[in-house]
């Protein structure tokens, strides 16, 4: 279609353009308007993507008047044949997913699944360093063996003994005399009794110069190192996942509008344009012919006006006095009478008799 863009003005040789708005931004250059002939009617071909758009008219510099239209890209949309087809369709969940995905770059960060993580039933503690019940058992066997058997009395000792002295490990020498004084045998050889001692401890334990000398860290420690260590990743972690909305919590959208709910928005949108237009084009009728002859009375007031008697109440030469004739006649024949034979008598009479009646 062409000719889309018309406004009619006061005066013709305008030079009128039309600049489309959309939310209040100009879209693409100004459109040059023609006028048709003189008759002060600009027209012109709407152009862009399809949509709705202000349109103002301007001459020059000076703003000459607004307007709307609904465009498909090609032709314009009357408003009454709106349809969901002419307005911006709504994306789908997969589109925003998309968007969310690369809007996101953090998402990347996420590279496992949290249950492919180490689960806390999965943890092994280190070991400890053996009690002092323990060792006092080590301490009963290796005797045993030894080829003493120990009462009752002296293994209480032992083990008292034993308690007292392991609170300092380095103190080899303390344990030893503790022992030896505590089973009464001084036919016990110390070097035997500490080969057999650390045999039976390091049967199952390991070496003993491999036990820690240092306590193992608390499960508090622990969580603090590994807090410590993690605390880059920790930091994306800024709420609990109970803190989340829960899936029961969630709302859809609702669907998108009808064809007949997006007509209604756009009506109300436009309801100060559309209120321009209170009549149909193709409905107004035609003024009556009293109406246009009571528009020229009042454009021609002035020269009317000057028409203050009938052309019949003026003179005519009926009525000229037979007095002025006879003088008229008179001063012919005083007149020349080649000079007369020589212009244009009939026009000279005329004029006579046009100021005679003035």
């Amino acid at each position: 279609m062409a000719n889309e863009l018309n406004i009619v003005l006061a005066e013709s040789g305008a030079t009128v353009t039309c600049q489309p708005y959309q939310a209040g931004v100009a879209v693409g250059s100004p459109i040059s308007l023609t006028e048709i002939g003189t008759s002060a009617v600009y027209s012109g071909n709407m152009t862009g993507s399809a949509g709705t758009y202000i349109l103002a008219f301007n001459d020059g510099t000076e703003n000459v008047g607004v307007g709307s239209i609904v465009w498909s890209g090609s032709a314009e949309v009357p408003v009454s044949t709106l349809t969901s087809g002419d307005l911006p369709s709504v994306p789908t969940a997969s589109d925003n997913a998309t968007a969310v995905r690369a809007e996101l770059t953090e998402l990347a960060n996420l590279d496992a699944s949290v249950s492919s993580r180490l689960a806390g039933s999965s943890y092994t503690a280190p070991t400890t360093p053996p009690t002092a019940a323990e060792i006092t058992t080590a301490v009963w066997s290796a005797a045993d063996k030894t080829g003493y058997s120990l009462t009752s009395a002296e293994r209480t000792a032992i083990a008292a003994a034993v308690e007292s002295s392991i609170l300092n490990e380095a103190d080899g020498q303390a344990v030893l005399n503790a022992l030896v004084s505590a089973i009464g045998n001084t036919n016990l050889s110390e070097v035997s009794l500490v080969a057999a001692v650390r045999a039976d401890l390091e049967r199952n334990g390991g070496k003993l110069d491999n036990i820690p000398t240092t306590a193992a860290p608390s499960a508090s420690a622990v969580a603090s190192a590994t807090r410590t260590e993690l605390s880059t990743e920790l930091s994306r972690i800024d709420q609990s996942i109970s803190s989340r909305l829960a899936s029961a919590d969630y709302t859809a959208p609702t669907a998108a509008p009808t064809a007949a709910q997006n007509a209604s928005a756009v009506r109300t949108e436009l309801s100060t344009e559309l209120a321009r237009i209170d009549a149909p084009i193709s409905g107004a009728t035609a003024p009556s012919a009293a109406t246009v002859a009571s528009a020229v009375r009042s454009e021609l007031s002035t020269e009317l006006g000057r028409v203050d008697a009938a052309v019949s109440t003026r003179a005519t030469p009926a009525n000229v006095p037979t007095s002025d004739i006879t003088a008229i006649k008179t001063r012919l024949d005083s007149i020349n009478v080649e000079r007369v034979n020589n212009t244009a008598t009939t026009n000279i009479v005329g004029t006579l008799l046009a100021q005679a009646n003035s």
